[in-house]
């Protein structure tokens, strides 16, 4: 019986990057926005709108591992390293109500792939500074990064409290890694959420 092992190494190379994508955390900022909007639409039908909002439920995010990192050593060790090359394009957590903690990065994408990954694109319409810390002290543990994008709207005053603690952290992480800002015009949240 024919085995994927069989194929010349070159060949599964190519399959890799099809059974794996870094960036499939995404989905889970999208069950959250989901989940948030029914929650708001239900009371409001149900008439709670007025209930404090510790008693909304915690969100929880179940994360999987993609079945190739599965299989065996072998193919986990040459699937690992395409993996770890594949750009990851990083925004913040999504929000939840003020009552809850803002939810980790750590609690969407494992650590290990975060101080793995080679290539890294950081998104900010927003100073995001809990997302920004938790993220340079996860890479500041370990890293294997190559460069760091970093994109940060276009006319905002970054020398503003929370703006400032952001990039004054990737300023010092600067030392570490590679990291190259830019200034773009920025697509709101809403757009970003569908991207």
């Amino acid at each position: 019986m024919p085995s994927f092992l069989d194929l010349p190494v070159e060949i599964r190379r190519m399959i890799y990057p099809y059974c794996m994508d870094p960036n499939e955390y995404k989905r889970g900022y999208d069950k959250i926005e989901r989940h948030s909007k029914t929650l708001a639409e239900e009371r409001i039908s149900e008439g709670t709108v007025s209930d404090p909002d510790c008693l909304k439920p915690r969100i929880y995010i179940t994360r999987t591992t993609p079945a190739v990192l599965l299989l065996n050593k072998q193919i986990t060790a040459e699937a690992l390293e395409i993996l770890y090359k594949i750009p990851v394009e990083l925004r913040g957590t999504p929000g939840t109500h003020f009552t809850m903690r803002q939810m980790g990065i750590a609690e969407f994408i494992c650590e290990q792939l975060l101080q793995r990954i080679q290539y890294a694109t950081l998104r900010l319409n927003r100073p995001h500074k809990s997302f920004v810390l938790t993220l340079l002290d996860i890479w500041g543990a370990d890293n294997r990064l190559k460069r760091l994008d970093v994109y940060f709207p276009k006319g905002i005053d970054r020398t503003a409290r929370r703006w400032a603690i952001s990039e004054n952290r990737l300023r010092t992480f600067s030392l570490v890694a590679p990291v190259y800002s830019h200034e773009v015009d920025m697509p709101s949240e809403r757009i970003l959420a569908f991207i």
